[in-house]
C-alpha cells in the first residue's frame, strides 16, 4: 500500500480551510510526494464559491463567501463533513483525469454510505438546461457525483495542476432548506438529500468508516499529519495576502489574478 498522510482538522472558518487545501496543493506541485487525506468542517454557515463564479447575487445575505482554487458553483456549507484530497498527478490511480478521479473517490465514498445503510449511486451527469444558469452546487449533479433517492447528497470540485491535483467536496450531514432556497432559489432544498435523513451515525463515526474505504480503495496506508513548515508558511501567506481578500472573494471572476504556483521562500 502507498504511504498518505491524513490531516483531520476541527472546524474552521471558509478562508483558513480554503487557503490549507491550497496550500497542500501548491507544495505538491512544488513537489512534495506524499498524498494527502484531509477532512474538515466549518465553523458556523458559510458560501463557498468556485473559481470562475460571479458572487455578485451571494454577497447579500450576511454570511461570509469565500472563492475557492476549484471550479463548480456555490456551497452553504454548514452542516457537513469535508473531505479533500491532494495528490500527484502521476499517481496511477488517477491516470484517466476528471472523471476518472470522480469515479475513484466517490467509489470509496458510495461505499462508506452503504456501511451505515444508505443506498447511494453515481450521477449519470445532467442534461444541458435551465439548471445550468443556477448559483448553486446541489441544483444539479455532474457525472460520478453521489445521489440518494435521486436527490444530490454530496457535492464535490476538482484543480488539476501540470504535477497535482486537488478534489475536496461537502458530504452532507443536515440541511437548512430555508437558507437554501432563500440563497439559491425555489427547489433548492428539494433537490439536495442528507445524511441524517437515513442514519444517526455521527460525524466522528462516519469519518473513520470513509477512511477506511478510501485505504480500501485506493490501496492508502495513512499516518496521521499536519502541515509540514514550508506548508505552513504558505497557508500563513495565502490567508494573509488571498483569502481574506474582498478582491479575491468578492471581485468579478474575470478581475482577480491568482497566486504564484510556487512555494514562497522563507526569509533567512
Amino acid at each position: 500500500m502507498e504511504r498518505w498522510r491524513l490531516i483531520l482538522d476541527p472546524d474552521r472558518q471558509g478562508p483558513e480551510n480554503m487557503a490549507k487545501d491550497e496550500a497542500i496543493l501548491r507544495a505538491a506541485e512544488s513537489g512534495s510526494l506524499i498524498p494527502t487525506l484531509r477532512m474538515y468542517g466549518w465553523a458556523g454557515p458559510a458560501i463557498s464559491i468556485g473559481y470562475v463564479q460571479n458572487p455578485s447575487h451571494l454577497l447579500g445575505f450576511g454570511l461570509p463567501v469565500v472563492r475557492r482554487i476549484t471550479g463548480g458553483r456555490a456551497v452553504l456549507h454548514d452542516n457537513e463533513l469535508t473531505y479533500s484530497i491532494i495528490v500527484p498527478s502521476s499517481n496511477p490511480l488517477f491516470s484517466e483525469g476528471i472523471t476518472g478521479a470522480y469515479s475513484a473517490i466517490s467509489g470509496c465514498i458510495v461505499k462508506a454510505l452503504k456501511d451505515i445503510g444508505i443506498g447511494a449511486s453515481f450521477s449519470r451527469g445532467s442534461k444541458k438546461g435551465r439548471t445550468e444558469q443556477k448559483d448553486g452546487c446541489f441544483f444539479s449533479a455532474s457525472r460520478y457525483e453521489i445521489l440518494v433517492e435521486g436527490k444530490k447528497l454530496v457535492g464535490s470540485s476538482q484543480r488539476r495542476f501540470k504535477q497535482a491535483f486537488l478534489q475536496h467536496g461537502s458530504i452532507l450531514f443536515g440541511v437548512n432548506t430555508g437558507l437554501n432556497t432563500r440563497i439559491f432559489g425555489k427547489g433548492a432544498g428539494q433537490r439536495m438529500s442528507w445524511i441524517g435523513a437515513y442514519s444517526d451515525v455521527s460525524r466522528d463515526d462516519f469519518k473513520n468508516m470513509l477512511v477506511k474505504r478510501i485505504s480500501e480503495g485506493l490501496g492508502a496506508s495513512f499516518a496521521q499529519g499536519a502541515l509540514n513548515e514550508s506548508e505552513q508558511y504558505l497557508k500563513d501567506s495565502l490567508l494573509k495576502a488571498k483569502y481574506s481578500s474582498s478582491q479575491w472573494n468578492h471581485s468579478c471572476a474575470r478581475r482577480f489574478q491568482d497566486a504564484p504556483l510556487t512555494v514562497p521562500a522563507k526569509e533567512e
